[in-house]
């Protein structure tokens, strides 16, 4: 690309980076964002939900930055402005000229997912990346020839491995699209198998924590199939990817087309191929929506070139063509970025599924459509859980604090407190859920327990002596709304048994 080409291409990728920090004020961090930054304290070559790159970046920028919302956020910033101009590059790769490389880059901006997962402190924003990284090397291995970016493929491919292990069903759909292609010879290529070999001993640190647990990531599919995925309708996932890049799907859908039909494109035709390969196995596996993010940058880049080659000698069309992705987006604004309050946000919802009959954006992972994004509702109430924990904690005497346990029934619950407890200090929370479930004690010697959830349940209420109720969350529009904050007291020897029993069954898991 000229000079001219990467200037303005890096323009566009800094109003990428302004995304994060438009957040309301009414929202802090995200449940997830919470617990990564827990396990940034906790640095380890892997974790029951994750691999162990989002911990490196969580500790780094906390150590570094600080903990703010803004610093938090900025990292998946970046990962928005590196997509940008990975999106303008591929496009220059395909053939694309200057209109084409810039509305590429441009076109990115204005997804709604991607501007939500650019906002949020999350893997997903780097899977992205990751799956556009390796297509962009393999567009120039198409294009060159040269051996060495099947090596860079297997780099890019094992480090983005340690991010999201989603990563290797983007290697999946390339292999497919490979094998139905006339290249399939690349598969006999040493270049190859020497970045298969380098992408092995970069993920070896991590598949041995997994073979030392019991690969926890099977069995946290597992509760994800049986908690999320079956709530997944085959129609809503197709149907999503559509509306998930609303403003720009007819620059995707034009570029899918394009490859399949241009002759300049030709070249990188089993790219729609692999495209296919994508949708049909997350359709197949109930796989959520947006897994299949990572698939359409590539898509855009294609029909950025398409775009431009229709308007070559109507170049007073590529006016319309820039303008509709921003006319489109700004009533899709509130959906893609929690830039209105949660009341106001909710009434606008209702005025815009009145007017457009479209309820998607406020789907949840329960398959039922509510007031406000569950990514929103999921970003309210942490602060107070932890102010009524410290309540409870102030309400033990000081000679007892010593001896109590703070127990979460999930990992949001717990890392919230862990978070903004050190406001109040608060000794670090527990909890069976996610991987606060590998730093649990085996047994426990505390005299009393503040205990997070919606209700106790029956076997620990015939436990404790004495419970009392010091607080509830109550915000209709947060997802911890009905949260409530326990004080146990007299517990008795039962209790220490159902714990030691509860931990003992949970961790069988890992063996």
């Amino acid at each position: 690309m000229s000079i001219k080409n990467w200037f303005l291409l890096s323009f566009f990728a800094l109003l990428k980076l302004q995304i994060p920090f438009l957040l309301n004020k009414a929202y802090s961090f995200h449940r997830d964002e919470l617990l990564y930054l827990a396990l940034g304290k906790k640095l380890d070559f892997g974790f029951l939900e994750v691999p162990p790159m989002i911990a490196l970046f969580a500790s780094l920028i906390q150590n570094t930055v600080g903990e703010s919302l803004w610093a938090i956020h900025l990292l998946s910033g970046v990962a928005g402005v590196a997509l940008v101009i990975l999106t303008g590059m591929i496009a220059s790769q395909m053939g694309g000229k200057t209109f084409a490389i810039l509305f590429a880059g441009f076109i990115v901006i204005f997804s709604p997912t991607f501007l939500r997962v650019h906002t949020l402190f999350q893997p997903v924003g780097w899977d992205i990346l990751g799956w556009t990284w390796l297509v962009f090397l393999w567009i120039r291995h198409i294009k060159t020839q040269k051996g060495r970016y099947l090596v860079g493929m297997g780099v890019v491919a094992g480090i983005f491995f340690l991010n999201k292990y989603s990563i290797f069903l983007c290697i999946i759909a390339i292999l497919i699209a490979i094998l139905v292609s006339k290249e399939r010879q690349w598969l006999l290529n040493k270049k190859l198998w020497v970045g298969i070999g380098i992408a092995f001993l970069i993920i070896l640190p991590n598949l041995i924590w997994q073979i030392s647990y019991g690969f926890p990531v099977f069995n946290h599919i597992k509760e994800l199939n049986v908690s999320q995925l079956k709530n997944i309708n085959p129609l809503d996932f197709i149907i999503d990817q559509f509306f998930m890049h609303l403003p720009v799907t007819w620059v995707w859908i034009l570029g899918f087309t394009g490859l399949l039909k241009s002759q300049t494109l030709r070249p990188f035709k089993m790219i729609a191929v692999f495209f296919v390969v994508v949708i049909l196995m997350l359709l197949l596996l109930h796989g959520k929506s947006y897994y299949t993010l990572g698939a359409f940058p590539v898509m855009l880049a294609a029909g950025a070139i398409a775009v431009e080659r229709l308007t070559q000698n109507r170049t007073f069309l590529r006016v319309p063509a820039v303008m509709i992705p921003i006319i489109l987006i700004l009533p899709l604004l509130p959906f893609s970025i929690p830039i209105l309050k949660p009341k106001k946000l909710t009434k606008y919802a209702a005025t815009f599924t009145e007017k457009t009959g479209v309820e998607s954006f406020n789907r949840w992972e329960d398959g039922k459509i509510h007031a406000i994004p569950q990514d929103f509702a999921d970003m309210i109430s942490w602060k107070e859980i932890a102010t009524l924990t410290a309540k409870a904690y102030y309400e033990i005497p000081v000679e007892e604090r010593k001896n109590i346990m703070i127990l979460a029934e999930n990992y949001g619950q717990a890392a919230a407190i862990d978070f903004y407890g050190k406001e109040f200090n608060l000794p670090k929370a527990h909890s069976f859920s996610s991987s606060y479930l590998l730093w649990l004690p085996q047994k426990i010697t505390a005299k009393k327990v503040i205990f997070i959830n919606d209700k106790i349940h029956q076997d620990i209420s015939k436990t404790v002596g004495k419970q009392t109720l010091i607080g509830e969350i109550k915000d209709e529009y947060s997802r911890q709304n009905g949260n409530k904050i326990w004080l146990l007291e007299n517990l008795t020897k039962e209790y220490y048994q159902l714990y030691e029993n509860a931990i003992k069954e949970e961790k069988e898991v890992l063996k």
